[in-house]
């Protein structure tokens, strides 16, 4: 057999390589085998040449093909559009891309990659990175160790036998959240007496993973070698006001635990380095998170950090800055140290987002569900958001996803705490359940589509008003927190903290869905009957609000003059007006949306008259209004006065403009519920406002639509107008019927729910109304 090989090998050893069918030069055995870059030289390749293996290289004349493993899952298809044509090192400025050379995100087209297994990588690890030993392999290093550079190199000597099992999800058994319809509904309600005990995850024959995702990841990690920059935006961010959905500590703890312990990996930017810690925090992910009764908030946090680094926290991370870039001004000082690197303000954002991506497809992939996870894709979603407009199918698609893994954990369905659910996890979910559920009935709302989380099936309870620091308290001190809330949970000290805003959000949205089965329903349930109950809900709301809660945006604001006005005013004391004052707006500006829906529903289901719609309309454009002309004063909150504007103005002053218009062409002026003057004023003052928004928004093109829209309405109004001839039967409009249909109350109404803000405006075909 031996000399029948060597015999073989001179015969063809000199024969030149032939053509594969796609033109390409076939590449010697060894080259091939090796999945190595040959030159085809003969008849020794220089490979082989330098690899001193000249009696190895021959040129098969009819190389056989091995079925190699399963090709790893692909994206899932609502990241595949944004990342296909992406790598992690797109996302930084050319002069300071690694020479790592990583590949280009997965998609359903791609190639498959062969799965470098546990001990290809750990010996490789153990000779070639100086931080190998965060590996712990018992390995004993090769002696002719790859090079990271050649990612054919990297393959050379592995295994193309797919691992047992690994045609099957290694978590088959985390089924999630199941109810008491499910499959084993009557084995758990029996555990106990049939001696049902739940199997333990093994987690020791889990696939490796695979080497192209690996080389994404280490991409990604050399982005953190700027934590210094994130951590000033971060520590900017935590001086004005708390975490979104994750706690203000924990992310303290994520950032200052990942510097210290890689710091000097990330700095130094090695790419054998980054491929190890990339290859660690892939196997980290891939381990569930073990959670219990008395586990503390501060064990919680650093679970997931230092050493135990998972993609969550790098993706919450990356995409907590780009949340903070969005919201500052574009004059702030801290782009400064920015502005050479990543352009601009929404640049740098930009590349935030699709970084953290990344990290968000890297969790899919691992089939992670977790609370980490879900706070992740939520804040992943408002930046999306906030980037793409939330009128971007994207935005929408998100919020599927975020209320899908809501359920799967079985948010839903809140529970107290337990010896399996710590006191602060289960305010943590109550605050993340109020933020997924407002946000679905706010682009519910916004798009004129049914909402994903329904009432009916949810177990709605407010998150009780402690500030994030209060939730990492203890023992005595926790019960002193919580002796210091009133009977209905709310603080007794007169802050408006995140956990006050989320109270009313979830109050208010709650009520925003009963409008919402008004006004997208299809029953004939008595309409009138069901006005009445929403009517008495957002009174009873209203009337639990503490006395701080109750006070005016005007009378925030006023208060705050008077701050600024003395002598004695402090950065902190600033900060906190600011955050006050721009969560008043927020929600006196919500719940007068709210109210202002149901008359909007009422005038679609009841052909009610549209006149009852105007004082809302002109409450609500005047709190936009108030929060745009103090936008130098709040600087920090941008993303939010922007939103306000899309979201609640240009309902508010489309229906003002409308009837403005109408009582123009009917002559027919009713001073008392819409003074002349003061309307065109306000709206004119808010198209000036809209123009302000840039291109690179992501409410840009709504605001620039709605822009358009209302200017052609007030040169209709400040136009000269003929008056209608006697007898004639034409109705007195002209061409602006095409952008705002003013002949029926109803289309106009169903007009502005299904406009499309996003699409240019054809003034040559006319909108069909259902």
């Amino acid at each position: 057999m031996a000399s029948g090989s060597l015999e073989q090998t001179s015969d063809v050893s000199g024969v030149t390589p032939a053509y594969r069918r796609n033109g390409k030069l076939f590449s010697c055995e060894p080259c091939r085998r090796g999945k190595l870059r040959c030159d085809h030289r003969t008849p020794v390749c220089g490979r082989c040449a330098r690899r001193n293996k000249p009696g190895q290289c021959f040129y098969h004349p009819a190389p056989l093909t091995k079925q190699r493993s399963s090709p790893t899952a692909p994206l899932r298809p609502s990241l595949q559009p944004d990342l296909a044509s992406t790598s992690p090192t797109d996302l930084l400025p050319a002069h300071d891309r690694s020479p790592i050379g990583l590949m280009s995100p997965p998609s359903s087209t791609t190639p498959s990659i062969p799965l470098l297994d546990h001990h290809s990588f750990a010996a490789l690890s153990a000779t070639s990175l100086p931080h190998a030993s965060l590996l712990q392999s018992p390995l004993q290093p090769p002696t002719a160790p790859a090079s990271v550079y050649d990612d054919r190199s990297l393959v050379s000597s592995v295994s193309y036998t797919s691992p047992e099992g690994s045609t099957m999800s290694f978590r088959d058994s985390k089924a999630g959240f199941l109810g008491p319809t499910s499959y084993n509904a009557v084995f758990s309600e029996n555990a106990g007496s049939i001696g049902v005990i739940p199997e333990a995850d093994d987690h020791s024959h889990l696939p490796p993973v695979a080497a192209d995702k690996i080389k994404q990841g280490a991409e990604v990690l050399s982005l953190l070698r700027d934590m210094p920059i994130y951590q000033e935006f971060t520590q900017r961010w935590f001086e004005l006001a708390e975490g979104a959905v994750n706690l203000q500590p924990t992310f303290r703890i994520w950032t200052e635990e990942l510097w210290a312990e890689f710091g000097t990996v990330l700095q130094e930017g090695k790419p054998e380095e980054l491929y190890s810690l990339s290859e660690l925090v892939w196997r980290n992910t891939r381990k569930p998170m073990n959670v219990h009764g008395q586990m503390t908030a501060r064990e919680w946090a650093k679970a997931p950090s230092g050493r135990n680094l998972r993609w969550e926290v790098v993706g919450t991370i990356l995409n907590v800055v780009g949340l903070i870039a969005v919201n500052l001004s574009n004059w702030d000082a801290i782009f400064d140290s920015i502005i050479e690197k990543y352009v601009d303000r929404i640049t740098f954002a930009e590349r935030m987002r699709k970084a953290s991506e990344f990290c968000l497809c890297f969790c899919y992939e691992s089939e992670v569900l977790n609370d980490i996870y879900i706070s992740f894709m939520f804040e992943d979603l408002i930046l999306v958001s906030c980037l793409k407009g939330e009128a971007h199918y994207t935005a929408w698609q998100r919020t599927g996803e975020v209320c899908d893994a809501i359920v799967a954990m079985g948010m839903h369905q809140l529970t107290a705490p337990d010896a399996d659910t710590p006191f602060f996890l289960c305010e943590i979910r109550k605050r993340l359940f109020a933020s997924a559920y407002g946000h679905d009935k706010m682009i519910s709302t916004f798009l004129g589509r049914p909402p994903r989380l329904s009432h009916r099936y949810c177990k709605i309870e407010l998150p009780l008003d402690l500030a994030d620091e209060q939730l990492f308290l203890e023992g005595a001190e926790l019960d002193a927190a919580l002796a210091e809330l009133d009977v209905n949970g709310w603080n007794t000290n007169g802050v408006q903290g995140r956990a006050t805003w989320s109270r009313v959000w979830l109050q208010n949205m709650r009520i925003r869905e009963d409008i919402l089965e008004i006004a997208l329903g299809s029953g004939d349930e008595d309409v009138g009957a069901q006005a009445e109950q929403i009517l008495y809900k957002l009174e009873q709301a209203r009337s639990s609000y503490p006395d701080f809660m109750r006070r005016t945006p005007e009378q925030v604001l006023e208060e705050c003059d008077a701050t600024f006005n003395t002598a004695t005013r402090v950065k902190k004391g600033r900060l906190a007006k600011q955050v006050t004052a721009i969560f008043t707006l927020c929600v006196h500006i919500g719940i007068v949306h709210t109210e202002f829906l149901l008359q909007r529903a009422l005038v679609n289901r009841k052909r009610a008259d549209t006149r009852a719609m105007i004082p809302k309309s002109r409450r609500m454009l005047k709190l936009v209004l108030l929060a745009q002309s103090r936008k130098d004063f709040l600087r920090d909150f941008q993303g939010d006065i922007t939103g306000l504007m899309a979201l609640d103005g240009l309902p508010a002053a489309g229906v003002m403009a409308i009837e403005l218009l109408k009582q123009e062409q009917t002559r027919m002026h009713t001073p008392d519920i819409l003074p002349r003057s003061e309307t065109i004023q306000d709206l004119s003052v808010f198209i000036s406002a809209l123009a302000t928004v840039s291109p690179g928004e992501g409410s840009y093109s709504i605001c620039n639509q709605g822009r358009k829209a209302l200017k052609k309405v007030l040169d209709q109004i400040l136009s000269p107008m003929q008056a209608p001839t006697p007898g004639s039967t034409e109705p007195p409009y002209d061409d602006i019927s095409l952008y705002f249909p003013t002949a029926n109350d109803a289309d106009f109404l169903q007009w502005l729910e299904n406009f499309e803000w996003d699409r240019s405006v054809n003034p040559g075909v006319s909108h069909e109304h259902q």
